[in-house]
C-alpha cells in the first residue's frame, strides 16, 4: 500500500519545513507550496495525472491568496480534497467561514504535534 499524500501550503518557511518534517517522519508523502497560487498549480497537476493528494493542510493567512480563497478555487476547479486549516487567528467568524467550505476542523498555531497528527488521521479515515 502506498503512503498517503499530503499537500501543505504555508507562507512561513519555518512552519512549512516543520510540518513537512513531522509528517514525513510519520511516513506520509509530502509536497509543499509557499502560497495559494503555487499550490493550485501543483494540486491540479496531480489531479490531472490521476494521482491526487489525500489531504490538504492550508494556512489561512497568506499573501497573494488566503487559505479560504485557495479552498474556494479548488472547489471551483472540481477538486474534492479533505482540508485541515491552520491559523494563528482563531475566532467564531473564521470557524463559520471554514464550516461553510466543508472544513470543520482547524488547528491553531502554535499547535500540538499529537493533536495535529490526530486531526490528520481522522481526516484520512473519514
Amino acid at each position: 500500500m502506498s503512503s498517503k499524500r499530503i499537500f501543505i501550503t504555508d507562507d512561513e518557511e519555518n512552519m512549512l519545513l516543520t510540518l513537512q518534517f513531522i509528517l514525513e517522519a510519520e511516513g506520509y508523502e509530502v509536497s509543499t507550496a509557499t502560497n495559494g497560487k503555487k499550490a493550485i498549480g501543483k494540486i491540479l497537476a496531480e489531479e490531472d495525472s490521476g494521482d491526487p493528494f489525500d489531504l490538504l493542510i492550508v494556512d489561512i493567512q497568506m499573501p497573494c491568496m488566503t487559505g479560504l480563497e485557495l479552498i474556494d478555487e479548488l472547489k471551483r476547479s472540481g477538486v474534492c480534497i479533505p482540508v485541515i486549516a491552520i491559523t494563528g487567528y482563531d475566532n467564531d467568524e473564521l470557524a463559520r467561514e471554514l464550516s461553510l467550505r466543508g472544513c470543520d476542523e482547524y488547528i491553531e498555531k502554535p499547535f500540538d504535534e499529537d493533536k495535529l497528527l490526530d486531526f490528520i488521521e481522522r481526516k484520512l479515515n473519514d
